[in-house]
């Protein structure tokens, strides 16, 4: 009876949640730089960050919607974002032509570490596999050949498994906030009224 199989496969698991771990760490680490700065909670600051997210995914030549997740916010916001932020706008288009000149664009953009970390962070957050890998452009059939390889489907299974934990107590889910930006705390005036 040959058992290296199992031992492999109880290796790769480990290492996956390992790796997991590791990810996550990093992003409690912003956080946590964010705090020692006084940035926590400053919208700006929280925006640009995202801002410069979105446009380094644009850069690897992800699509819009990976964009987005990569940013944390809707690809509607994205959208908006866009569409009232000329500097922003012209920072993603000349994001968007450095990954079509350097090829990666297509079949390319879905296979990049920072790629898979979007994937497995959309995993983690609750969504299934194959509306994550859509988000991010990696056709089925990429997917699952991505999957063949036992250190990627490790990788899935953990934040898989860690998606559908319940949060921690005290932890705070990594989420986009409506906030007042009236310094005299009046609501603004509604538009075309004076």
């Amino acid at each position: 009876m040959n058992t290296h199989h199992g031992d492999d496969t109880s290796h790769h698991l480990a290492w996956a949640g390992s790796a997991i771990d590791d990810l996550n760490a990093g992003d409690e680490a912003d956080r946590s730089l964010g705090e020692a700065l006084g940035t926590t909670g400053d919208l700006r600051a929280e925006n640009a960050q995202r801002r410069a997210e979105a446009v380094r995914a644009a850069a690897m030549g992800l699509p819009p919607a990976a964009c987005a997740l990569a940013a944390g916010i809707s690809e509607r916001m994205l959208s908006v974002w866009q569409g009232t932020d000329p500097h922003f706008n012209a920072a993603m288009a000349t994001a968007q032509a450095l990954a079509h000149a350097h090829g990666l664009t297509g079949s390319a953009a879905p296979t990049s570490p920072f790629a898979l970390r979007l994937l497995l962070r959309a995993v983690q957050g609750g969504a299934g596999i194959f509306a994550a890998a859509e988000q991010l452009g990696i056709p089925r059939h990429r997917l699952q050949k991505l999957r063949t390889n036992p250190r990627v489907a490790a990788l899935v299974t953990a934040a898989q498994s860690i998606g559908r934990k319940p949060a921690p107590r005290g932890s705070k889910p990594y989420a986009y906030r409506l906030v007042r930006t009236s310094p005299t705390g009046d609501p603004p005036a509604a538009p075309g009224k004076s």
